[in-house]
């Protein structure tokens, strides 16, 4: 648990805490007005308390791969977050209506969870530049997610999809698209037709259990474990898309990374 002398240290302006046994959140972080960073992946936190929604400059809060069931409406207060990370925690199966206030965010990440659709909130979130939302339950897209207008990377891999709206093709930023290919029967062709630079990535439902090799055995034991693992390898791979674009093409550029 988190001592109760923290209480004194208010001044802090960024918590970093991560592979602990912690369960909760205090209420006293209410009393943190300067906090700007809230970094807590991987405890056991099972909760976020009400006050969090006291924190008016939090700009990161990331809570992944913890044991959160839920998201409390007081954390649509928190009106000046840039990044929302909920990823890995498995049960999330909705946010409430009153995030749609985070006008600020560009950043939200709920992959590895149990959501059916996108919430109504993040379609409200009119400065989204980052949607990862791969890795839970869902069947469809809404119609009007074009309403994203500034979503840049749109990551949607290990769902049940079986179509994409022609939607998506309103969207003037959208550079980059990541689904599973399995369950699809149906794709626009102006998706593929796009002129705007969409890069559009079809994978495997399980790419990473593919992979042979003694060493992973370990990383992959749990399914938190295994999302954790393809999660960074995602991440790995879009970075270094993104330098083989920015490379000369008189170059050529190889990049090998390997998780032990």
């Amino acid at each position: 648990e988190f001592p109760d002398s923290l209480k004194e240290q208010t001044y802090l302006k960024e918590w970093h805490v991560s592979n602990t046994l912690i369960q909760t959140i205090p209420a006293y972080i209410a009393l943190f007005q300067d906090l700007r960073v809230l970094e807590l992946p991987k405890n056991q936190i099972s909760c976020l308390p009400v006050e969090i929604g006291c924190l008016k400059n939090l700009r990161v809060l990331n809570v992944s791969f913890n044991n959160l069931k839920s998201v409390p409406p007081e954390l649509g207060d928190c009106e000046n977050l840039e990044k929302l990370d909920l990823s890995g925690n498995m049960e999330i199966t909705e946010l409430p209506f009153e995030l749609s206030n985070l006008k600020q965010v560009t950043v939200v990440d709920v992959s590895a969870n149990k959501f059916h659709s996108i919430p109504i909130c993040v379609l409200r979130m009119s400065n989204l530049q980052w949607l990862d939302i791969s890795s839970n339950n869902l069947k469809d897209l809404p119609e009007d997610i074009d309403r994203l207008d500034q979503l840049q990377t749109l990551l949607l891999q290990k769902n049940k999809l079986t179509y994409l709206p022609r939607a998506l093709v309103n969207m003037p930023k959208l550079s980059l698209l990541v689904v599973s290919g399995d369950d699809l029967v149906e794709m626009p062709t102006a998706v593929c037709e796009s002129t705007t630079g969409l890069k559009f990535i079809s994978l495997k439902d399980s790419p990473v259990e593919t992979i042979v090799c003694e060493d992973t055995e370990e990383i992959v034991e749990s399914e938190r474990d295994r999302e954790q693992f393809e999660k960074e390898f995602m991440k790995a791979y879009i970075e270094d898309l993104k330098e083989r674009d920015s490379a000369p093409s008189y170059t050529t550029k190889v990049l090998l990374s390997l998780q032990l």
